[in-house]
């Protein structure tokens, strides 16, 4: 079990640290803004909500597969943001996978 465990955090931090860049733009704190658990959650849920404005072409409120392949690193990721591997990528989701890669980071 516990080399189970241990190959799926270890796959989890290794696609975290693979799929930044995707969500990686200008949204960094500038001087004028903190750099605090708020800040972080507001620049998080901007960046989610463009994936979301960009992939999700029926707005739906999720993002399919085949939404997902117009944005090449969550493509590649796609499994691995999907939790619940029910084939779509949910807001949640997303926030959940930018949030384990910033915290992989620290």
């Amino acid at each position: 079990m516990n080399k189970r465990l241990s190959a799926l955090v270890a796959a989890g931090l290794t696609v975290t640290a693979l799929i930044a860049p995707a969500f990686a733009d200008d949204t960094q704190a500038t001087k004028d803004t903190p750099d605090t658990p708020d800040t972080h959650e507001a620049r998080r849920a901007k960046r989610v909500d463009d994936v979301f404005a960009r992939l999700d072409t029926d707005k739906d409120g999720r993002i399919s597969k085949a939404e997902a392949s117009q944005g090449p690193r969550l493509s590649k990721h796609f499994d691995v943001v999907d939790a619940d591997h029910d084939g779509y990528v949910t807001k949640a989701e997303l926030s959940a996978a930018m949030a384990r890669h910033r915290h992989a980071r620290k």
